[in-house]
């Protein structure tokens, strides 16, 4: 009987040897101090409007010209492509001659199912006048888009 409990206290005593090196391997470790990281805050980038001068764009704003007691029925020029749309009482002849002064001369003109296209182009802008009848008026419609 001896013998079984020396075993049993062989086993006990080999038990808590087992335990405190395990215990002592596991030293406390230093810990670092957790990493502060800041966030990162970017602000939005807008870039400046370029400063165009032509015909129609002056330090960024669309200024479509019309002859003198148009009546505009729809304008949609605060960005390119832009467009107004007017009725005149003028003749084509002079709304073509209203147009070469304001854009110069025409790269090209034609007429198809009675309505008549002009195109002009200065700088980066390219400008389209389409005059057309409509009863005893014309209706004249100017697009501006960019050329690039």
């Amino acid at each position: 009987m001896k013998v079984k409990q020396t075993v049993k206290h062989l086993t006990l005593l080999s038990m808590i040897a087992v335990s405190i090196t395990a215990c002592s391997s596991m030293e406390e470790q230093p810990t670092q101090a957790p990493e502060v990281v800041e966030p990162i805050i970017e602000e939005p980038y807008f870039e400046e409007p370029k400063e165009v001068v032509s015909a129609v764009i002056n330090n960024g704003v669309i200024d479509i010209p019309v002859l003198e007691g148009a009546q505009i029925f729809a304008e949609f020029s605060d960005e390119l492509p832009a467009v107004i749309n007017y009725f005149t009482l003028s003749t084509e002849q002079q709304v073509i001659d209203f147009y070469q002064q304001s854009f110069g001369e025409p790269l090209s003109q034609e007429r198809k199912r009675d309505r008549l296209t002009l195109k002009y182009q200065e700088g980066e802008e390219l400008m389209r006048v389409v005059i057309s009848q409509q009863n005893k008026k014309r209706q004249v419609d100017v697009i501006i888009e960019s050329n690039i």
